[in-house]
């Protein structure tokens, strides 16, 4: 990707495959920044790119110091990255790069608008709207409770858990615990 120099949807493609294929144990992350497109609405694309880039430093410094030193960061563009790091490392790279984030998103706003805690965004019929100060949505799919069938399994997995993590009104991330096995089968 030209903004974060990270791979891009080709890299990421082969990359969620190869781990699928392989049956080893992996977890995928979809990283998400709430309320971006309201940011980007008031402060612009320029201003919106150093959110972007913030998300891309944030997530990148988590995945390199995951515990098992395998993790792979891509950005498929926009503000929406992926990340795929071992399974045990999942929670804790998730809850650094939203430390991380917490810790740096005032830095994205005006003074007064972090003091006030949310910004005001006019819509199409020029009604203003509030918004709070944007905070990050984690959506992680594992093979360690359920089969991954396809790498398109794994990032609808991924997806499902990013829109229940969306339900928050902080920075979290909801990891799927769902199991495929079904128990012992009748006799």
């Amino acid at each position: 990707n030209p903004l974060t120099q990270l791979p891009g949807n080709t890299q990421i493609d082969l990359e969620l495959r190869r781990r699928v294929d392989s049956n080893e144990p992996f977890a995928l992350m979809h990283i998400d920044i709430d309320n971006f497109k309201a940011y980007n609405d008031l402060y612009g694309f320029l201003r919106g790119d150093q959110a972007i880039r913030l998300l891309a430093r944030c997530a990148g410094e988590a995945t390199g110091a995951s515990p098992s030193g395998d993790g792979f960061l891509g950005h498929v563009g926009g503000d929406d990255f992926v990340a795929m790091v071992p399974p045990g490392d999942a929670e804790e790279v998730a809850q650094d790069i939203i430390d991380t984030w917490d810790r740096n998103v005032a830095s994205l706003y005006d003074p007064a608008d972090v003091e006030r805690g949310y910004i005001e965004v006019p819509d199409r019929r020029h009604r203003l709207h509030r918004y709070p100060l944007s905070t990050l949505s984690i959506g992680i799919a594992t093979n360690v409770h359920r089969t991954i069938e396809s790498h398109w399994h794994a990032s609808q997995v991924a997806s499902e858990m990013r829109a229940f993590a969306k339900n928050s009104d902080r920075s979290s991330y909801e990891i799927d615990r769902r199991s495929t096995d079904r128990g012992p089968s009748p006799e």
